[in-house]
C-alpha cells in the first residue's frame, strides 16, 4: 500500500474521530506506532488510543465500530480511559501525534494519573529486587 493510500485512511480515521469529538464521545484520540513513527510497513495494523467519554456499553460499542469500519487496515484500539492499560504503554501512546483537538482537563488528569502509576510500579520493583 502506497503513502497516499495510507494518508487516506488517517484523514479517513481523523473524521471519524473528529465527528465522535462532536459528540463528545471522544475526549482524545493519538495516533501512535509504527504509523505515527512513519515506519509502517504493508502488514502494519494502524495504533490509535482514544479516552471515551462514555461508560454506556452500546455507545462505546457504537463508536468503536464506527472507527473499524472506516478502512480496511487492521486498526489496533488502546482506550485510555480503561483501568486495566499499562500505564506505560499509555504514556508512549500520549507521546504520538493527537488526531483531535485534546481535552486538556482530562488529558493532564490522564497524565497526572498513569504518572503516578508508573512511579509506583517503579518503586515496588526495585523493592521486590532489594528483597
Amino acid at each position: 500500500m502506497n503513502a497516499a493510500n495510507n494518508n487516506d485512511e488517517i484523514e479517513r480515521i481523523k473524521e471519524v474521530l473528529e465527528e465522535l469529538q462532536g459528540e463528545r464521545t471522544v475526549l482524545l484520540a493519538y495516533l501512535y506506532g509504527s504509523y505515527a513513527k512513519g515506519n509502517q510497513h504493508s502488514r502494519s495494523d494502524i495504533d490509535i488510543a482514544v479516552y471515551l467519554n462514555s461508560k454506556d456499553e452500546d455507545l462505546r460499542i457504537e463508536a468503536i465500530d464506527r472507527l473499524l469500519m472506516v478502512c480496511d487496515r487492521d486498526i489496533e484500539l488502546l482506550f485510555l480511559d480503561g483501568e486495566d492499560e499499562s500505564p506505560f504503554v499509555i504514556q508512549e501512546a500520549l507521546k504520538g501525534i493527537p488526531l483531535v483537538e485534546p481535552d486538556k482537563d482530562i488529558l493532564y488528569d490522564l497524565s497526572d494519573r498513569v504518572l503516578h502509576e508508573s512511579e509506583e510500579i517503579r518503586f515496588r520493583r526495585e523493592l521486590m529486587y532489594e528483597a
